[in-house]
């Protein structure tokens, strides 16, 4: 799920930058951006002159965390149906969108794209975008700005310089591999009297 998201908000990217650019080469690429100046050859990634766009941190949805269970829904019937799952995982998923490109400018410039991107459009749903993936129910990307410390402590991790770059936080994505099996639901409730 977590693939078929990124690639889809990618491919929205490209479908708004390449037209721009003059380019029918995408210009957003998924990549390791931290593997650009450890192994000093980007050609096996292709991603020189490229936004890269990588992920940099997951983690779940706090407000999201106790779902029950268990749940009742309308059966083929028309009737009440109670159903046992284990509720899905809810994810914040952090993208950096890193300009690996040689001319400042230019870099500039894919940022400044990326960022307008999501200024005129930030959230996503089947019924809206037929191509995201009809199990994701809806994506919100949100511009997720860091202070200086933090920036400085992701770049030192990744071993990277840093390049003009700017992070999404990518939410409301869930995670759903549990089966569903039948539960029993009350139908009433009631009480024995007490025998005395």
């Amino acid at each position: 799920m977590i693939r078929d998201a990124l690639l889809f908000i990618i491919g929205l990217l490209n479908d708004f930058i390449n037209p721009v650019m003059g380019s029918t080469d995408d210009q957003v690429v998924p990549g390791n951006i931290a593997l650009l100046d450890a192994f000093n050859d980007s050609s096996t990634q292709n991603v020189n002159n490229k936004i890269v766009a990588s992920i940099v941190n997951i983690q779940q949805e706090g407000t999201l965390r106790n779902l029950p269970n268990t749940r009742t829904i309308t059966g083929e019937d028309g009737l009440p149906k109670g159903i046992r799952q284990s509720p899905e995982i809810y994810l914040n998923v952090y993208v950096l969108f890193a300009a690996n490109n040689t001319n400042y400018d230019n870099a500039l410039f894919y940022i400044s794209k990326v960022i307008g991107f999501f200024q005129q459009e930030h959230v996503f749903t089947p019924a809206t975008h037929p191509g995201l993936n009809p199990n994701i129910e809806k994506l919100i990307l949100d511009l997720y700005s860091m202070s200086f410390e933090e920036l400085n402590q992701l770049w030192s991790i990744m071993g990277g310089k840093y390049t003009p770059s700017v992070m999404y936080k990518m939410r409301m994505l869930a995670i759903q591999e549990a089966e569903e099996s039948d539960a029993g639901i009350i139908r009433s409730l009631g009480t024995t009297p007490n025998s005395l």
